[in-house]
């Protein structure tokens, strides 16, 4: 005799096609270079970059006189190190404009800027602001578990009115 077949597979309930997404205005055409990024964004994320490194600045005098300087920038480069693995737009800012590295936890803003290229049509801001957030976040919990909750209380002092802008 022939072999039989095997059974079909079992009916599963007819879905519905996904709904299309509604089209900006301005939608690029598919295939064409993605739009550059808003002018207020871009300014938007470079005065966010410039805020956040004056925070860094402040932890550094902070913590400086107590834990050196050279333990001081580890502690800031490898916080940075950690928060670019969750958060890609934090690609390459450890770089600066000349390509030397920054081994201090510095972030060069025009790269951040320029970051944003790689992201069209996504919400930049929410992005940067939640990097930037995450990497304080870890850097105060490094001060904290190295230092005490004294010393982070008084690094979140310096470092207070860029986390309300992070917000």
């Amino acid at each position: 005799g022939t072999p039989f077949a095997p059974p079909p597979p079992p009916m599963s309930p007819p879905t519905a096609p996904p709904a299309a997404a509604p089209t900006a205005p301005n939608a690029p055409v598919a295939g064409a270079p993605p739009m550059p990024p808003a002018p207020e964004v871009v300014a938007a994320v470079d005065d966010l970059g410039h805020q956040f490194e004056i925070g860094r600045v402040r932890m550094e005098q902070v913590l400086t006189p107590f834990i050196g300087d050279k333990v001081t920038k580890k502690m800031l480069a490898w916080s940075l190190e950690r928060a670019q693995k969750t958060h890609p737009i934090l690609k390459n800012v450890h770089w600066s404009q000349t390509n030397d590295l920054l081994d201090n936890g510095e972030v060069e803003v025009s790269r951040l800027v320029k970051n944003i290229e790689l992201f069209p049509a996504q919400p930049i801001l929410q992005m940067v602001k939640a990097a930037l957030a995450d990497l304080i976040q870890m850097r105060l919990a490094a001060v904290e578990q190295g230092l005490g909750p004294s010393m982070k209380q008084a690094v979140e002092k310096e470092v207070a009115r860029l986390a309300e802008i992070l917000r």
